[in-house]
């Protein structure tokens, strides 16, 4: 891999490491009384997932590497409401269809009892050489890092 490409897969993996890597809880029963305000817990609770992604926003989705070599070890997998790395897990609270072939993505993430939240601008690649997402981190000066999909 270029030193280049390992520089921008850096600010990726920053991310990653951020957010949690636990499941979110299962969603309450209806019919199951809420909890009153003093046995509520005081950590925070987590962002709900994004409610239905734009249909156009399906070429995002899959598992993604920097380098293709890397599928088995450092792949990123990109749902509607899940954006996860090999260790890390973070929610898509929202993917916005920014009409212009790019998609901005919210996303909330927990780690040990921090929050974090990011915004990054997703763009489908298409090239001879295969698909892949541009991710530009809107959050850090616009630092941005280019995925391959794993095959």
């Amino acid at each position: 891999m270029r030193p280049t490409r390992l520089l921008a897969a850096l600010p990726l993996v920053a991310l990653l490491a951020a957010c949690n890597q636990s499941a979110p809880p299962p969603p309450s029963e209806a019919g199951t009384p809420a909890t009153p305000a003093a046995q509520a817990p005081a950590a925070t609770t987590p962002a709900k997932p994004a409610a239905a992604a734009p249909a156009a926003a399906a070429p995002l989705f899959g598992r993604w590497a920097a380098d293709l070599r890397e599928c088995a070890t450092s792949a990123v997998e990109i749902s509607a409401t899940r954006f996860a790395g090999a260790e890390n897990q973070c929610d898509i609270t929202t993917l916005a269809d920014n009409g212009d072939g790019t998609f901005t993505a919210s996303l909330a993430c927990t780690s040990q009892g921090q929050s974090a939240s990011e915004r990054i601008r997703m763009t489908p690649v298409f090239a001879p050489s295969g698909e892949g997402v541009t991710l530009r981190y809107l959050d850090r000066g616009n630092t941005e890092v280019t995925l391959l999909r794993c095959k």
